[in-house]
């Protein structure tokens, strides 16, 4: 698919070459600085190897760990080259100082500002760790605990939905990551911001809209990897950046109610005593606060949490259906330990905590492991630093070395996919769906990594995703109404060949389908 007009070739093609001879000359000391090194060679002038790292990142960096170590160099075009670690304790010396001596990237900080408004995901240093601490009392368990019920609310709207369904059927087939989005969307609505989108009754917004014309889109992440290079793409008139705006407005629309609702209510309510997501936002914008939001980072705020509630756990939820439907024993496993909540639904301490849920607790964790809505994150060093190492590194020249020098402006990148799955960090079965394995000791070095739950599904470090606890309890809330309620199996069983759709995040599909579909036969539980 063309992503510029003819009309704006030439202008694209004076960019390549000026941000080439550029590079070529900021650079050249940078790179020679990497040179001990090693790493695979640059087989595209552009682009480097970094098509092959947003194919398929996980096989290709398989590949490259077992010739390079867990520490080498990826040509990434016009003479960059990015720093690639795998290391447990280079990758918790990185994210010990993300937000400080690792920052954000200029593209990431220009499309999330484009896409969301200024928010925490912009933000770097003193300006990010204000912001978080304005908001970080909404997740904590105590806040979050009524939010419960609104998870079993939105996931028995969707049981109710299908269960018409069933009234002349035994079995039917159904795309199930459009409804898994519609539950997701309703549910942060209500639970952050007290609004209810009405999607799984049908009702259509701006903001579901916006959000279904990007995941359609084919061509969005190929976009995405042009604009890291040319931040000039986000000012041509093409269809990509179209929908970015399209996507920033509808965020910006409804944040802005919201906030105006807030605070129309404020005379009627005891807002400083609103735990909710909102209602700290909107405390943080007063002056009593000592970490006072401007008004376009409460609306900033308002998208990101809006975006990120939705996207993140529809890819999610979307990836623990197919896994349960895959392993048919496994999930029937699962809803054996549900049915004991046959008459009610489970409380926030028996889900959270896992102690009434083992079994689900391990399939939500497992899941996320296998499948981390954010593959790899990239950070930029804000100045030269030595990175400690936990296995030797071999250099260029065969010398063995045990810590990395990191100059001033290079790009560090951590492949959490490959990390979840790397067998030397969680056993032979490390690719496999084992469930088991949280019910068990790990034997294996997969405790060395300081993520949560030695994961970096969630990053780590003051970055580390704010929402996390919100993720899980919807993610079981809603696992534990479906397993219960319902059973799920692909097309053609086990085996179907299952694709990914790549859009901002990687989304599960059927591999024979051209869209983002994921059809699934489901039938009622009965007895």
């Amino acid at each position: 698919m063309m992503l510029f007009s003819n009309s704006l070739l030439l202008d694209t093609l004076v960019i390549f070459t000026i941000s080439f001879a550029l590079a070529k000359l900021v650079l050249g000391r940078r790179s020679s600085r990497l040179a001990i090194l090693r790493g695979p060679r640059s087989n595209n002038i552009f682009f480097g190897r970094l098509r092959e790292v947003i194919g398929d990142t996980a096989t290709v960096l398989d590949r490259w760990v077992s010739e390079y170590g867990y520490v080498f160099k990826v040509p990434t075009g016009l003479g960059t080259n990015r720093i690639v670690i795998t290391d447990p304790k280079a990758v918790a010396h990185v994210y010990a100082n993300d937000s400080f001596g690792y920052l954000r990237s200029d593209f990431q900080k220009t499309f999330s500002r484009i896409f969301m408004g200024h928010s925490m995901v912009s933000a770097d240093k003193d300006d990010h760790r204000r912001q978080r601490r304005a908001i970080a009392p909404a997740f904590t368990n105590g806040a979050l605990r009524d939010t419960m019920g609104i998870f079993y609310d939105s996931a028995h709207k969707l049981k109710g939905a299908w269960d018409v369904l069933f009234e002349s059927h035994d079995e039917v087939t159904i795309d199930v990551q459009q409804w898994i989005n519609k539950v997701t969307l309703d549910s942060i609505g209500i639970a952050a911001f007290g609004h209810d989108f009405g999607s799984l009754v049908g009702q259509k917004s701006p903001v579901s809209e916006a959000l279904d014309a990007l995941l359609e889109d084919n061509s969005f992440r190929v976009f995405l990897v042009f604009s890291a290079f040319f931040p000039q793409i986000f000012k041509l008139p093409v269809k990509q950046t179209k929908m970015i705006r399209r996507m920033q407005k509808a965020l910006s629309d409804i944040a802005k109610v919201l906030l105006e609702n807030s605070q129309q209510e404020k005379e009627s309510s005891n807002v400083e005593k609103d735990r909710s997501i909102l209602g700290l936002l909107v405390k943080g914008r007063s002056q009593a606060t000592n970490f006072k939001l401007l008004q376009d980072e409460v609306v900033g705020q308002i998208g990101l949490l809006l975006f990120a509630g939705y996207d993140t756990t529809a890819v999610s939820l979307s990836w623990a259906l197919v896994e349960l439907a895959r392993h048919p024993e496994k999930q029937d496993k699962l809803r054996r330990e549900l049915l004991q909540f046959s008459g009610s639904d489970p409380t926030w301490d028996q889900v959270v905590t896992g102690t009434a849920c083992p079994y689900l607790d391990a399939v939500v964790h497992e899941s996320l492991r296998l499948h981390p809505p954010v593959e790899s994150l990239d950070r930029i060093a804000d100045k030269d630093d030595v990175v400690p190492l936990s296995y030797p590194m071999k250099t260029s020249s065969g010398k063995m070395v045990d810590s990395l020098f990191v100059p001033k402006g290079t790009t560090v990148a951590t492949p959490f996919v490959y990390i979840n799955r790397n067998e030397a960090f969680w056993g032979p079965n490390a690719k496999q769906f084992v469930p088991e394995r949280w019910l068990e000791e790990n034997p294996y070095p997969s405790k060395d990594f300081s993520g949560y739950r030695h994961l970096y599904t969630f990053s780590d470090g003051p970055r580390i995703c704010l929402g996390r606890m919100f993720a899980l309890a919807e993610l079981k809330a809603v696992l534990s109404v479906l397993i219960r309620n319902f059973i799920f199996e692909l097309p053609s069983g086990p085996d179907t060949a299952i694709g990914i759709h790549r859009a901002i995040m990687p989304r599960p599909k059927l591999a024979d389908e051209a869209g983002c579909v994921l059809r699934m036969r489901v039938r009622q539980v009965t007895g």
